[in-house]
């Protein structure tokens, strides 16, 4: 009789299991009427928390490191820095700055074929959570390290997971810098089957110069970019009193000469340690990085590649190399096709670039307006951009007539060599991926009215047109005048 009870609880302990599996697919198999798409958040550069490894006594935290460690860093680097000022040896300079450096970042390294080495995971995991709306992202991070294309495939699967416990045939996207270099290359593999609309946000569609100069070694100091990035710059990443009290002491050293004083010291310092700082440290972390390699735009790449990784390739290389170049030639050359096919399929598009802001003052490109980070002219997909507090030009005409003006009130844009200069907007004064409450209003607009009958324009709603200017203080986006 015992027995007999034993196997009758278990034969029902089964089928209670059973059932619930049941319930539950069917639960999440039910669609959902509510009318509101998820939204996946398609996340920036450094998504994803970087572990080395994980799960054991020995678990690291190597992106992005602690403070703990830049401190430790910076302290090392006191004394060696102050002997350099008297003796200018700068071999013993860079003796003592690679180990340090290499100590926080040297774990970042993939190995030679792209991949990530064995001791270094992330932690991200699917989402669980069914609610969903304009006010809520399912946010997918990933390995900034990895090819784009493995990290699409990540977020296929994501999008599946978001669909199953929602209850929706599709998602909306909205891409943020690196994520729009994720998002393209879902495109290019996927399709659009599963997507309802995407907004691609400060994205490096076409790659950034940033990458290309310091992917092709040419680092350049020069006082005017310093100078402009802390008098327009620093206030908008640092608020209130602090902001101005850095601004001030820019323009003070400016004044004074300083400034020109101590960039040809640090000019000095380039000049004589970038060899050793490439070989030793740049080269190694990151010459199989994929995912910087994918912001590398088109007149860089190939001089990037015989000069990050030389003329012959072991066969590790060979695949490093094979990753890295489909990435380029089929997604960032193809990205005037792929968005489109996106656009012609019926999907809106959103694509947000922001400009008038000085770049990171280190590159031969300085002059290139930007969002700090990102060309306009890459994150727009290909319009034409006067160099920084220049204009195109009392004489200069729109280069494609669609019959529709495409040039910025201040003439520093047209937006007409755009891939899609009707889907294209342009934010004056936009520190890269900075938000507010503005721009949720600007995406919010869009998400509500991404199932009309006519395809959302720059024209299709007068509070925001093609070109809008940003006003942090007040946290609004208003047409540009």
């Amino acid at each position: 009789m015992k027995k007999i009870a034993k196997s009758t609880i278990s034969i029902l302990l089964v089928l209670v299991l059973s059932f619930s599996v049941v319930l539950q697919t069917t639960a999440a198999a039910s669609k959902c009427d509510c009318g509101e798409e998820p939204i996946v958040y398609v996340a920036a550069l450094g998504s994803a928390t970087l572990y080395k490894d994980a799960g054991t006594a020995d678990e690291k935290v190597i992106f992005r490191p602690e403070t703990d460690a830049y401190i430790e860093l910076i302290a090392k680097l006191i004394v060696p820095l102050v002997s350099l000022v008297f003796t200018k040896d700068y071999d013993a300079f860079i003796d003592a700055v690679i180990p340090a450096a290499m100590g926080i970042f040297g774990s970042l390294a993939n190995a030679p074929d792209g991949t990530s080495t064995p001791d270094v995971t992330t932690k991200e995991e699917l989402p669980t959570d069914p609610q969903h709306g304009l006010d809520y992202s399912y946010y997918y991070g990933y390995d900034f390290r990895a090819d784009p294309v493995a990290s699409a495939e990540g977020l296929d699967a994501f999008i599946d997971r978001v669909i199953e416990i929602t209850g929706h045939d599709k998602v909306r996207l909205k891409a943020s810098s690196m994520g729009g270099v994720v998002t393209m290359a879902y495109l290019e593999k996927y399709g659009t089957e599963k997507i309802k609309s995407i907004i691609f946000q400060c994205c490096p569609i076409k790659g950034t110069a940033l990458a290309g100069d310091l992917y092709c070694g040419n680092l350049v100091i020069e006082e005017e970019a310093v100078y402009r990035y802390g008098m327009y710059d620093l206030p908008l990443l640092v608020d209130g009193v602090g902001g101005k009290i850095l601004t001030t002491l820019v323009d003070i050293l400016y004044k004074t000469g300083v400034l020109g004083m101590l960039i040809d010291v640090i000019d000095e310092v380039l000049v004589n340690c970038r060899d050793r700082v490439y070989d030793e440290m740049l080269i190694p972390v990151f010459k199989a990085n994929c995912g910087l390699w994918s912001f590398v735009p088109d007149e860089y790449y190939e001089n990037a590649k015989r000069f990050m990784l030389g003329a012959l390739y072991d066969e590790e290389t060979a695949k490093l190399v094979e990753r890295i170049d489909y990435y380029h030639y089929n997604v960032q050359n193809r990205a005037d096709e792929i968005l489109n096919s996106v656009v012609d399929s019926g999907i809106p598009v959103m694509i947000l670039a922001a400009y008038n802001v000085q770049r990171t003052p280190i590159i031969s490109t300085w002059k290139n307006d930007s969002d700090e980070t990102v060309d306009t002219k890459y994150a727009s997909v290909g319009a034409t951009v006067a160099l920084l507090g220049e204009t195109l030009g009392d004489k200069y005409v729109q280069k494609v007539n669609d019959g529709h003006n495409h040039i910025s009130p201040d003439n520093k844009i047209d937006a007409s060599t755009c891939a899609l200069p009707e889907n294209t907007w342009f934010v004056k004064d936009m520190l890269h991926c900075t938000t507010h409450d503005g721009h949720g209003g600007l995406y919010n607009w869009f998400f509500e009215n991404d199932d009309s009958a006519e395809m959302l324009t720059v024209h299709s709603n007068p509070a925001y047109p093609q070109f809008l200017q940003n006003n942090i203080s007040e946290q609004t986006l208003t047409p540009l005048k």
